[in-house]
């Protein structure tokens, strides 16, 4: 291509993007057709002159988020449109309406407990808080077995809190131990033991909800737990996890001595907590993000258009059961 025809091309690109002319009108004062015109701006595109960009609006669905709020009896729900966008685009999408809806409820001296993964690691990342505050950050759950620490908890407590100017503590633990003695022991740590009282001591709470899947074996359990492992948790009735611990469809938690294993301030310490606010989409995630709910471990939830449609119409199939008490 010419130099004289790349001329031609900013001149027709700079009339219709940056002068708002019609092509029409940049025909008649070039003296060609609206149709070359409509050429010319095609082949700007094509060749790079031109690039255009979406900035996605990261909208809201009210009527969803209505719903949910009125079936579910949630103190707040955020629904993401997702417009058929990639997952991490989604991801990203609830992440900031997390940490948006974070910014308005945190305020002076709260405890804020901080869970693991990627939901999280996304609401971290989203966070651009207005003002610092005096909060303190603490892990809920004990480290993860993963290769990408910018998931993990001790990296997210002290990020969100680097954020707000604020003190954080960690937790010194891994996530789930070899066997039950182990974890008794490890909780009696003074380092450990003080940060799960203070977790439990928590105004507000910001988590995700796991779901069993054939790829349930990703972030967090990926170092800890084999397929076989998963099908077998599936068999006893599970379907989702929150604070490393397993649950079924009606917020029950698994008599399972997995469950026993884990180093944190454990699903029941929700239920005590002033917020707790989960982070948790996809259509895949419903059942376990209802059967959350149904135990009364959640006030607030950031999900996206496809999850919320989901839970709504499982609750129209399911049967009434009572709120799920933790044994």
């Amino acid at each position: 291509m010419t130099k004289e025809s790349n001329k031609l091309l900013m001149q027709v690109a700079k009339m219709y993007y940056f002068e708002d002319l019609t092509q029409i009108e940049i025909g008649r004062r070039l003296s060609t057709s609206r149709s070359t015109v409509s050429r010319l701006l095609q082949e700007a595109r094509d060749i790079g002159i031109v690039k255009i960009t979406i900035d996605y609006p990261w909208e809201r669905d009210s009527a969803l988020e209505q719903q949910l709020k009125t079936v579910f009896r949630l103190r707040d729900v955020r629904v993401l449109v997702s417009y058929d966008q990639s997952d991490e685009d989604i991801r990203n999408g609830m992440g900031l309406l997390a940490a948006e809806y974070l910014d308005q409820i945190l305020q002076d001296d709260m405890i804020v407990a901080v869970s693991n993964g990627r939901s999280i690691a996304s609401t971290v990342e989203q966070c651009n808080p207005k003002n610092t505050r005096k909060l303190t950050v603490v892990q809920l759950i004990g480290a993860l077995d993963s290769g990408n620490p910018l998931l993990d908890g001790p990296d997210l407590v002290r990020n969100l809190a680097e954020k707000y100017g604020a003190k954080y503590r960690y937790m010194n633990a891994p996530l789930l131990v070899e066997d039950i003695r182990t974890r008794d022991y490890l909780i009696q740590e003074p380092s450990v033991q003080e940060t799960l009282s203070m977790a439990r001591r928590a105004d507000v709470a910001i988590l995700g909800v796991g779901h069993l899947s054939s790829e349930y074996l990703g972030t967090i359990w990926g170092g800890y737990l084999s397929t076989a492992d998963i099908a077998w948790l599936q068999d006893q009735g599970g379907v989702g996890h929150m604070c490393g611990q397993h649950f079924d469809s009606n917020g029950m938690l698994l008599d399972v001595e997995l469950n026993r294993r884990v180093i944190g301030m454990g699903l029941s310490a929700l239920r005590s907590i002033g917020t707790v606010v989960a982070i948790a989409g996809g259509k895949e995630k419903a059942v376990a993000v209802t059967g959350a709910i149904t135990g009364n471990y959640l006030d607030v939830l950031v999900t996206d258009d496809e999850a919320a449609q989901e839970m709504l119409a499982l609750h129209a199939t399911k049967k009434p059961t009572p709120v799920a008490e933790i044994q």
